[in-house]
């Protein structure tokens, strides 16, 4: 049978060369049509008619999305480039596109490579449109080296899992349970534990790391990036100079969407392949996302599919840790139970889940609150709380006021030392022992609120949880 292609490069001249070697039968191979631009090629991928498309490297809005459309109707893609033009192959290649020929090519080597890349995608690996093999797939994008000179060295990976870069996505339900805050004290916290970390604010609801950080100038942030990586342009390096270092021993920082609404620069194809070279390029990723986890229905717009809610799903799918961050009231709790189980319907797998229980305090459920709310997350979920962070207004203030860590301006204060205990559970990093002993003695100095014997107020029931 022969070989059903689509090319996109009118008029160069090898693809007029294949063109009159399918007619004159020297190759067995049979061109369905010729393409001038991205439109007409993803309008024949969804006609099912090729299996293969020939893409000249120039062609005119070929992007990562239109990688990822072409991918998804299942259109395998062989890239041509101009020889020697070593500069078209590699932005080929970071658009996901795994196989790339010389334009200078014969037309029966063309046809090879064509062949090859349907046999990919029949294996799973056919590039980022491929939901077959269920995991991401890698760029080829090189590894960036601190260039700081207070770098330290890199200590074990997440959970102890030693040698690997992580992506650590910071999620918590809708009600203000402190997702931001406890993404930046967590990336503080870890940086002298692992090394390089980078923090991005992946919130597309209203992202707020920068005005935390107090940074006052403006910065490449996450739209930049995103459509660098959407045009093939950017590589770790590049990424490297778009972020911005938090203080002195701080992380790197990748900021969020200056306003909402430009929620529509993030696309699911690009996304992913920035989750991936966030993964290549730091030790440590923490990625602070928004709450909604809905899988809302398509937005067209353009011929351009959008999804708000991809950029939390994707993230927390591709995720090698959850931190899930819940606040410690019963408004909170009831919250957090309600959504976490969205988590596990999106496929998180619970077992890469780690519980924060933030804002711990007296006074709301009366005696000790943490073996209570313990005894609600195990009831009604089974899982167990990592951290109990205790609920320090001042010092949180504080931080705010002077856009830095709670490391940096409140060290040693119950807040910290729990973020600190985060971090070591994230990079597989011992605690230390006295600190843990005193914030032990610290929460339960703030949670416990007795009068005669007996607790000031009420316990937690099914009631306060809306059961």
């Amino acid at each position: 049978m022969k070989l059903r292609i689509v090319t996109a490069g009118v008029g160069i001249q090898w693809e007029s060369a294949l063109v009159q070697a399918c007619q004159d039968g020297a190759v067995r191979a049979v061109v369905v049509q010729r393409c001038h631009d991205a439109g007409d090629l993803l309008a024949v991928a969804a006609s099912g008619k090729a299996e293969v498309a020939l893409v000249a490297s120039g062609m005119r809005w070929l992007d990562r999305d239109t990688v990822v459309r072409l991918g998804s109707a299942g259109l395998a893609i062989v890239g041509v480039v101009p020889a020697g033009d070593e500069h078209a192959e590699r932005r080929l290649r970071q658009l996901g596109i795994d196989h790339v020929a010389q334009g200078k090519a014969r037309p029966v080597t063309l046809i090879e490579h064509a062949r090859a890349a349907i046999a990919g995608r029949m294996d799973g690996h056919g590039g980022p449109g491929d939901d077959r093999s269920g995991q991401a797939r890698h760029l080829p994008a090189p590894r960036v080296e601190p260039t700081d000179a207070d770098a330290s060295g890199s200590a074990g990976g997440p959970d102890g899992a030693d040698g690997r870069n992580a992506l650590v996505v910071v999620w918590g339900p809708k009600g203000a349970p402190g997702r931001t805050t406890v993404a930046v004290n967590l990336a503080f916290e870890a940086r002298p534990l692992a090394g390089e970390v980078l923090l991005v604010d992946a919130d597309t609801y209203g992202g707020s790391i920068s005005q935390t950080l107090g940074f006052l100038e403006e910065h490449p942030g996450l739209a930049w990036a995103a459509r660098s990586s959407s045009r093939g342009e950017l590589d770790a390096p590049k990424l490297w100079h778009a972020t911005h270092r938090a203080g002195p021993g701080g992380p790197r920082v990748l900021s969020g969407l200056p306003r909402a609404d430009l929620w529509t620069e993030i696309r699911p194809g690009t996304w992913q392949s920035l989750l991936e070279l966030f993964r290549l390029s730091f030790r440590i990723t923490v990625v602070d996302v928004g709450f909604c986890l809905e899988e809302e229905e398509e937005l067209l717009y353009d011929h351009v599919r959008f999804r708000r809610n991809a950029v939390t799903r994707l993230a927390l799918q591709q995720a090698d840790l959850v931190i899930a961050v819940a606040r410690a009231d019963p408004v909170g709790l009831h919250d957090f139970i309600r959504s976490y189980q969205q988590l596990r319907d999106i496929g998180v797998d619970p077992r890469h889940v780690r519980v924060v229980v933030n804002q711990l305090r007296g006074g709301l459920y009366g005696g000790d609150a943490a073996p209570q709310i313990r005894t609600a997350l195990n009831r009604y979920l089974g899982v167990e709380p990592s951290v109990f962070v205790p609920y320090d207004r001042g010092a949180m203030d504080n931080a705010l006021m002077m856009g830095k860590a709670l490391r940096e301006v409140r060290r040693g204060s119950g807040p910290q030392q729990a973020m600190e205990a985060l971090a070591a559970v994230v990079v597989g990093a011992p605690a230390a022992a006295p600190q843990r002993r005193r914030l032990r003695r610290r929460v339960a100095r703030r949670r416990t609120v007795l009068w005669n014997g007996r607790p000031s107020g009420p316990t937690m029931t099914s009631r306060n949880l809306g059961w």
